[in-house]
């Protein structure tokens, strides 16, 4: 893949920097490792000079060190380190890209919390001076959270989908890919005729469903696709609504979530509406009836006065945030998915089980983490958190049966970095525990706890059917799960280095049913996986399918400021700021009614 690039140049103008250090490592090179370390620069410096020789050794051949340095320009020892510490590269001599991802160091973030107390650096005259602190999260320092929490914002654009809008048929029938209304690269849709040329603010899809739902900047939302369970919200149950239709429901609406058959309406005065199947209780209506066909407020068990702000759907069950960073689930607890610390499990006959499954929202409050401090630690179940009733989310994505969630932030740093929480099922690794176990109550995710963090935080998180994906300050991805039925699952968190690498920072990432998209701060947009209606956006003459992050052509110089992906289809908003904007925008192709008709005729036979 090649270097990130400029806003609208793939091309990355070449800078000549001293080798300062072993395997032709820049000084760039050395900041940039330094950040990630939590360091001084002077400080790795030394260390990486004194190749395995120990500090003392660096102090006595300061003078010398640039020599060897020089000598290995042409070697790769520089980016196999940073491979494999799963850092980010910068330069040339990187040999990383032979590889889709890096797995991140699990002895340096889940090791012996005596070894990370005693954690060292060097400074400038030689001495060593303790950073324990920094190392690891201090779990018994209050953390000054930022509140209230917001609803999620993006810059605001235009609406494009990839995949087809034949939503009868994805995941059910196979067909040649031909009809006009099967978009296999992003498409501007209904931006004139539906939308009338005004911006998007909110885009959800999820990796179960097959329709979507946006919010305009006005708070109007609009749902197409699979309607068969009555999930768009418009009273009736069909096949298929096949373009963006305003839903008539009053609420100026902030935030939106879908599941494989239900979906979720947030007001920005808290409110939240549900419609759809309820078999499992997904709707949080406080009903057991099997289908909801008009929007209902969801039912929130003791809780008064509390402001809802964003929420996110799996399968079959929900889940909710407020302002104050609290979570809300209902639905399905089969897999441990809401969070509760138990699936209910019981006996309907003898050969049929059932759960306790969740009808109306109730608070989740209990949070847990496993030591790995020794093999006996190791073996032991996860133990409730010392802060466990003190942490408030700032963030939730939900997979298939499987939930993410990302700490809320805080303004006391030296509290440590913000934690990742998962739990659900833990089929392929996608829990990032290192097992395939199901997790019944939110458990933190070690790997997000160590050193390499504490400069680069977790700031957002997303799920797909069976996979997560983690993003941090510095706009490095992590991965882990598994979302093609090829291959081995990726079992802990590892950095997607072929973009760290190659210094792409990335601003918004989705993850569908066999799809995994990134989109850079420069314009870039890749997406990896499995994509058979389309929904990767490579175009109707490229590969339906790709093993490793592979650029999305079509999206090439256009900034894109948020992506979320579905079941068989893929949603963007594109920035359309200014003239730059809009003329890349005019490259787009495009979908309107009049295009539709065709479709439309067809389905009425």
């Amino acid at each position: 893949m090649p270097p990130a690039r400029k806003r609208r140049s793939r091309t990355k103008s070449p800078t000549d920097s001293e080798i300062i250090a072993p395997g032709g490592g820049t000084q760039a090179d050395v900041d940039r490792l330094a950040k990630n370390l939590g360091m001084g620069s002077d400080a790795v410096a030394a260390i990486l000079n004194s190749e395995g020789s120990g500090a003392a050794s660096a102090r006595r051949s300061r003078s010398s060190a640039s020599a060897p340095a020089s000598s290995a320009i042409t070697s790769s020892a520089w980016a196999d380190f940073m491979m494999d510490e799963g850092f980010s590269g910068g330069d040339g001599n990187s040999s990383s890209n032979n590889h889709a991802m890096g797995d991140a160091s699990l002895d340096a973030q889940e090791g012996d919390s005596k070894r990370a107390k005693t954690e060292e650096t060097i400074t400038n005259d030689g001495r060593r001076s303790s950073v324990s602190k920094n190392v690891r999260n201090d779990f018994s320092v209050p953390r000054e959270y930022i509140l209230p929490i917001a609803p999620r914002v993006v810059k605001t654009g235009v609406l494009a989908q990839t995949g087809s809008l034949d939503s009868k048929m994805i995941g059910r029938t196979k067909r040649t890919l031909k009809e006009p209304y099967d978009l296999q690269e992003p498409t501007l849709l209904g931006y004139e005729s539906i939308f009338e040329k005004q911006h998007v603010a909110v885009i959800a899809a999820s990796s179960s469903a097959c329709h979507s739902i946006v919010i305009t900047t006005s708070g109007d939302a609009y749902a197409w696709g699979r309607n068969e369970a009555g999930q768009c919200g418009f009273g009736t149950t069909t096949t298929c609504v096949p373009l963006p239709k305003k839903i008539e429901l009053s609420g100026n609406f902030v935030a939106a979530a879908v599941g494989k058959s239900h979906s979720i309406l947030v007001t920005d005065e808290g409110i939240c509406y549900a419609a759809g199947f309820n078999k499992y209780g997904q709707c949080g209506v406080n009903s057991s009836a099997e289908a909801i066909l008009t929007w209902r407020k969801c039912v929130l068990t003791n809780a008064t006065g509390v402001k809802i702000v964003q929420a996110a759907c799996g399968e079959n069950f929900s889940v909710l945030l407020d302002s104050e960073g609290f979570m809300y689930s209902a639905g399905l607890s089969e897999f441990g998915q809401l969070g509760n610390g138990e699936t209910g499990e019981y006996f309907i006959a003898a050969n049929k089980i059932g759960f306790a499954n969740a009808t109306k929202f109730e608070r989740r409050s209990v949070f847990v983490r496993k030591a790995y401090d020794s093999m006996e630690d190791a073996k032991k179940p996860p133990v409730p958190m010392p802060d466990s009733d003190n942490i408030r989310i700032g963030g939730i994505s939900c997979g298939k049966n499987h939930t993410i969630a990302v700490e809320a932030p805080f303004s006391n740093k030296d509290a440590g970095c913000q934690r990742v929480f998962t739990w659900g099922c833990g089929g392929y690794g996608v829990l990032g525990h290192g097992e395939q176990v199901d997790q019944y109550t939110p458990q933190m995710v070690n790997v997000f706890t160590g050193p390499l963090f504490q400069n680069n935080s977790p700031v957002r998180v997303c799920a797909g059917t069976h996979c997560s994906l983690v993003l941090t300050e510095n706009g490095h991805v992590y991965y882990f799960g598994k979302h093609r039925s090829v291959g081995e699952a990726t079992m802990r968190p590892a950095l997607v280095d072929v973009l760290a690498n190659n210094a792409h920072v990335v601003n918004t990432l989705g993850a569908g049913g066999q799809t995994v998209f990134c989109s850079t701060v420069n314009g870039v947009t890749v997406s990896w996986g499995v994509g058979q209606t389309g929904e990767l956006g490579y175009g109707a003459d490229n590969p339906k399918s790709s093993a490793k992050p592979k650029f999305v052509e079509k999206l090439d110089k256009v900034l894109v400021t948020d992506v979320s992906c579905g079941y068989g289809h893929t949603l963007f908003l594109l920035q359309d700021e200014d003239a730059e904007d809009q003329k890349v925008i005019q490259t787009i192709a495009k979908f309107e009614v009049d295009d539709m008709k065709a479709y439309m005729n067809k389905l009425s036979k």
